[in-house]
């Protein structure tokens, strides 16, 4: 009888232990799904309203009559247009490493 007891409650722990296990792993599961799906959330309320922004900038008429003429490459009759040339890419003439000190004094007194 005691044998009996005694087994039924090892049985009893080992369920709770697998029991526990399956519900924290099924827990950092469901954990990592709200994480993703939060960020995604995040990413795409970011992107709404920078696409509401861009609407109401397509909206207002100033805004539509830049980007046309910008894009046309035309201007008002009272604009000047300023044409900057891109700059011109600067050369960088590597300079030689110099070798260590005492390798310095080495092919002084060897004479290479």
């Amino acid at each position: 009888m005691r044998l009996l007891r005694k087994l039924f409650l090892y049985g009893l722990v080992i369920f709770f232990i697998l029991s526990l296990t399956k519900n924290i792993i099924e827990y950092q599961k469901n954990l990592g799904f709200y994480n993703e799906y939060k960020n995604e959330y995040t990413e795409e309320k970011k992107q709404n309203i920078e696409l509401k922004t861009q609407l109401v900038k397509a909206q207002d008429i100033n805004e539509f009559e830049k980007i046309v003429r910008n894009k046309l490459n035309l201007h008002k009759s009272n604009e000047t247009i300023i044409v900057v040339p891109n700059p011109a890419p600067t050369t960088l003439t590597p300079t030689p490493t110099l070798p260590p000190t005492y390798r310095q004094w080495l092919n002084v007194f060897s004479g290479s």
